[in-house]
Protein backbone atom coordinates (compact mmCIF):
# COMPACT_ATOMS: atom_id res chain seq x y z
CA UNK A 1 0.00 0.00 0.00
CA UNK A 2 1.48 3.55 -0.93
CA UNK A 3 1.75 6.24 1.33
CA UNK A 4 0.40 9.77 0.55
CA UNK A 5 0.38 11.22 3.97
CA UNK A 6 2.86 13.88 3.31
CA UNK A 7 2.09 14.77 -0.86
CA UNK A 8 1.44 17.96 -0.66
CA UNK A 9 -1.80 18.50 -2.57
CA UNK A 10 -4.45 20.25 -1.26
CA UNK A 11 -5.64 23.96 -1.32
CA UNK A 12 -7.69 25.95 0.71
CA UNK A 13 -9.58 28.25 -1.25
CA UNK A 14 -12.33 31.10 -1.08
CA UNK A 15 -15.46 31.93 -2.76
CA UNK A 16 -15.82 35.43 -3.96
CA UNK A 17 -19.23 36.61 -3.98
CA UNK A 18 -18.09 39.26 -6.69
CA UNK A 19 -17.52 37.74 -9.44
CA UNK A 20 -18.99 34.18 -8.29
CA UNK A 21 -15.24 32.79 -8.72
CA UNK A 22 -13.01 30.89 -6.38
CA UNK A 23 -9.04 32.27 -5.27
CA UNK A 24 -6.47 30.07 -3.83
CA UNK A 25 -5.80 31.41 -0.02
CA UNK A 26 -2.48 28.33 0.51
CA UNK A 27 0.20 27.22 -1.05
CA UNK A 28 -0.37 23.48 -1.73
CA UNK A 29 -0.06 21.63 1.90
CA UNK A 30 -1.27 18.32 3.33
CA UNK A 31 -5.01 17.89 4.30
CA UNK A 32 -3.59 18.08 7.94
CA UNK A 33 -2.25 21.83 7.50
CA UNK A 34 -5.22 23.04 5.36
CA UNK A 35 -7.25 21.93 8.28
CA UNK A 36 -4.82 23.58 10.52
CA UNK A 37 -5.49 26.36 8.99
CA UNK A 38 -8.88 26.65 8.61
CA UNK A 39 -8.87 26.25 12.64
CA UNK A 40 -6.59 28.29 13.34
CA UNK A 41 -7.58 31.20 11.27
CA UNK A 42 -11.28 30.86 12.58
CA UNK A 43 -12.85 30.20 9.35
CA UNK A 44 -15.06 27.29 11.00
CA UNK A 45 -18.08 29.35 10.02
CA UNK A 46 -17.36 30.66 7.01
CA UNK A 47 -16.37 26.70 5.85
CA UNK A 48 -20.35 25.80 7.07
CA UNK A 49 -21.29 28.40 4.75
CA UNK A 50 -19.57 26.78 2.13
CA UNK A 51 -17.50 30.27 1.49
CA UNK A 52 -14.09 28.07 2.11
CA UNK A 53 -13.07 24.93 0.75
CA UNK A 54 -10.35 22.62 1.13
CA UNK A 55 -9.31 21.16 -2.12
CA UNK A 56 -7.48 19.01 -3.88
CA UNK A 57 -5.27 20.40 -6.95
CA UNK A 58 -6.97 18.76 -9.38
CA UNK A 59 -10.47 20.22 -8.38
CA UNK A 60 -8.85 23.45 -8.22
CA UNK A 61 -8.47 23.12 -11.51
CA UNK A 62 -12.10 22.70 -12.62
CA UNK A 63 -13.05 26.02 -10.44
CA UNK A 64 -14.33 29.14 -11.90
CA UNK A 65 -11.04 31.49 -11.68
CA UNK A 66 -11.15 35.30 -12.44
CA UNK A 67 -9.36 36.48 -15.58
CA UNK A 68 -6.99 39.12 -13.61
CA UNK A 69 -5.26 41.79 -15.99
CA UNK A 70 -3.37 44.52 -15.20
Amino acid sequence: MKNTAWKKDYLVVIHSDYDDTWRDMTNPCTFKQAVHFVCHKRFVSAMDRGAIRIVTLSEFATLPKSEVTA
